[in-house]
């Protein structure tokens, strides 16, 4: 299977993102229904791990964001049905506070944390190793900082 790592706000060297326009279009009032449907739309049958959402301020602006694990869903019997070969698809959704959400980033990853730096939240993102320019077996590891909708790479290892 080819590697594949899709992007949307994330860019530059892998999953370094920039901020994305904001359209009304793409504004979501539940992120959870929203990656639900699409879930249906790829598995007949889908059981939800516990880790599958996180409701966790990460860009740090007051306003609780959302993540979607992917890798957590059971798909037509198949633990982690919807991962690849370079990890389980991502979802990083950002509350406005207009209201709703809109989609900020989709990145495959092997998993991630959060890290408390400084008074700031930032996440720590478990890539494979091309993320980190390297083509060995060992995942990288990428510090990222979020400000309103702009991921910026703190370091990578």
């Amino acid at each position: 299977m080819a590697i594949r790592i899709r992007i949307l706000a994330l860019v530059s060297a892998a999953l370094l993102a920039a901020g994305m326009p904001a359209r009304a279009a793409e504004i979501v009032q539940d992120p959870l229904a929203t990656v639900e449907a699409e879930v249906a739309a790829r598995c007949k049958s889908a059981i939800y791990g516990e880790d599958f959402a996180d409701n966790v301020d990460f860009n740090n602006d007051r306003l609780v964001d959302a993540i979607f694990n992917l890798g957590a869903v059971n798909c037509d019997g198949v633990p982690g049905g919807l991962c690849g070969d370079v990890g389980c698809p991502h979802q990083f959704y950002i509350r406005v506070a207009e209201g709703g959400y809109f989609l900020a980033a989709n990145a495959d990853l092997y998993g991630y944390d959060m890290k408390q730096r400084f008074g700031n939240k930032v996440l720590e993102l478990k890539a494979n190793a091309a993320s980190c320019g390297r083509d060995d077996k060992e995942y990288c590891t990428m510090t990222i900082r979020v400000r309103g909708a702009r991921f910026e790479t703190i370091s990578k290892k």
